[in-house]
């Protein structure tokens, strides 16, 4: 019997798609490869990375959860991280943000 292989871009509009019906957030779980790198724009390596040095991009990295071997994230906690990101307005607000010369 062949192996079936997961469609991780299926799994992340299903889950988008529950959360735009109102469906809680935090009960929402998604697979390491459905969030990276497609919501979290980094490589599933600096993923694993980032749940040993708990930092992710310079930030805390988002919680997550562990289901036997497999490494899931709630979307509630995903969305969190990405709304707490700084925004700036142009290159030279963030390097003055960074303290950097510009």
């Amino acid at each position: 019997m062949p192996i079936k292989k997961q469609d991780h871009g299926a799994t992340l509009r299903d889950a988008l798609t529950r959360y735009h019906d109102g469906f809680d957030p935090a009960l929402i779980e998604l697979p390491e490869a459905a969030v990276f790198p497609d919501l979290i724009p980094a490589q599933p390596t600096t993923a694993r990375k980032a749940r040993v040095t708990g930092n992710l991009l310079g930030r805390p990295a988002p919680r997550f959860v562990k289901r036997g071997r497999s490494v899931r994230y709630r979307l509630k906690d995903v969305l969190d991280w990405l709304a707490g990101g700084e925004t700036f307005a142009n290159t030279t607000e963030a390097s003055q943000d960074r303290g950097e010369v510009a």
